[in-house]
C-alpha cells in the first residue's frame, strides 16, 4: 500500500504546514519484520503497532 500526499493547486498554501500527520492501515497479513519506508528518500517511518 502506498499513501500519497497531494499538493495544493496553484499558489495556494496549506495551513497545516509542519503539522504531524497520521493514518491507520489494515493489513491483509501482519507486517512482521518488514520495514515501512517513506517513498521519496527511502527512510524508515515510525510505527505504532496495535492489536
Amino acid at each position: 500500500m502506498i499513501v500519497i500526499g497531494h499538493r495544493q493547486a496553484g499558489d495556494a498554501a496549506c495551513g497545516d504546514v509542519g503539522a504531524r500527520r497520521t493514518t491507520t492501515v489494515d493489513l491483509a497479513q501482519p507486517l512482521g519484520e518488514r520495514a515501512v519506508l517513506e517513498v521519496r528518500q527511502g527512510m524508515p517511518v515510525a510505527l505504532t503497532v496495535t492489536g
